[in-house]
């Protein structure tokens, strides 16, 4: 589904990403672990589209996405969380889930604001946010404010925004990080419920029990290169991620 040919990206002569080459299946789940500054989010924004590559291409389903903005590799099929989350916080969580189906529409925030959308389109909208929002768990913060929810709740707000664009390769950026047990739990859950019908993850953890619990795949990166990649438990006992990541 996800294809990447000899990505390189240089920052002031530091070696962010240096000649990476990967494929993903589709259906699939694979993790990307590595020390902090081993370029896995420099990789990501790359992928989606946030910077330029200095070489090598990224495919989706065989089509090259060199060259597209961000907008159009989300259209494209690719969601993407950040470490942020970038909810609108001001907004109830319904609005923001409803701001996620817009943007899918390729309806620009002033026009929509001018020009409201269609009833019916709307009305639509609105009952597949509610079906997400109860996929995720959070029918009943519909009308609290994105930025009352704790942390764990934004976490889960965040993926529901990333499922309203009908992604296909969801690309999360530290899912688990900072949140309770029960809600790692919940997170897990939800990205196997994904997984069996389909859609394809990517993602970043520093969680290496809930990385090595939920993945099919794992990728260890360390100065900008990929130094392992194969079935979690072998990949784990790697002299190298040993001493790069895990020890």
């Amino acid at each position: 589904m996800l294809e990447i040919s000899g990505i390189t990206k240089h920052f002031d002569g530091v070696h962010a990403v240096e000649n990476v080459s990967l494929s993903i299946s589709q259906g699939t789940i694979t993790s990307i672990i590595g020390p902090n500054g081993a370029g896995k989010t420099t990789l990501f924004n790359i992928i989606c589209g946030y910077i330029g590559s200095d070489n090598g291409e990224v495919k989706l389903n065989g089509m090259n996405l060199n060259g597209y903005a961000p907008h159009h590799r989300a259209s494209a099929g690719i969601g993407r969380t950040f470490q942020n989350m970038r909810l609108i916080k001001r907004l109830s969580v319904l609005e923001n889930l409803m701001l996620a189906f817009i943007n899918h529409k390729s309806d620009s925030f002033i026009k929509t604001m001018k020009h409201s959308i269609s009833r019916k389109h709307e009305a639509k909208n609105r009952e597949k946010a509610y079906e997400l929002l109860d996929f995720v768990g959070l029918t009943d913060k519909d009308h609290e404010l994105a930025g009352s929810l704790s942390y764990g709740q934004q976490k889960l707000l965040s993926l529901a925004c990333c499922l309203a664009l009908d992604a296909k390769l969801l690309m999360l950026d530290e899912p688990v990080a900072e949140v309770n047990q029960e809600t790692i739990l919940r997170i897990l859950s939800l990205l196997r419920k994904l997984k069996d019908s389909s859609v394809t993850i990517f993602l970043i953890e520093h969680n290496l029990d809930a990385v090595m619990e939920v993945s099919d795949r794992l990728i260890v990166m360390d100065e900008g290169r990929i130094i392992a990649d194969g079935l979690p438990s072998e990949v784990r006992e790697k002299p190298e991620v040993i001493e790069a990541y895990i020890s």
